[in-house]
């Protein structure tokens, strides 16, 4: 760890604007999933790209509000989250809705 990161520091997570913080609850919410076991059982590489996508955009949205933050690294996460939401596209056949999660997150803010 770099010496000037406070190895005790904590960010609280209530603090991220995005009240749907797993897959799990995306597909509830979005795709009406109602059997997560079954889900997970048979599609466990998607569930875990969603989760990576939504992990990416709380980083995302982290790096921006840090003050002495590097612009740049939020700015190539980004492109790392589209990249991302590109290939789930091409590689699952499944469209992960990144504006209707915006939408969802502003109401219930």
């Amino acid at each position: 760890m770099r010496p000037y990161i406070k190895a005790d520091m904590n960010i609280d997570g209530r603090n991220i604007p995005y009240p749907v913080d797993t897959a799990c609850e995306y597909l509830r919410l979005h795709d009406n999933v109602v059997d997560m076991d079954e889900f997970v059982d048979n599609r466990y590489e998607l569930l875990q790209r969603l989760n990576q996508i939504i992990a990416l955009k709380q980083s995302c949205f982290l790096l921006r509000h840090t003050a002495y933050s590097c612009e740049s690294l939020a700015d190539d996460l980004f492109s790392l989250k589209l990249e991302l939401i590109r290939r789930t596209k091409e590689e699952f056949g499944y469209e992960f809705d990144d504006a209707w999660m915006e939408q969802f997150a502003k109401k219930q803010c």
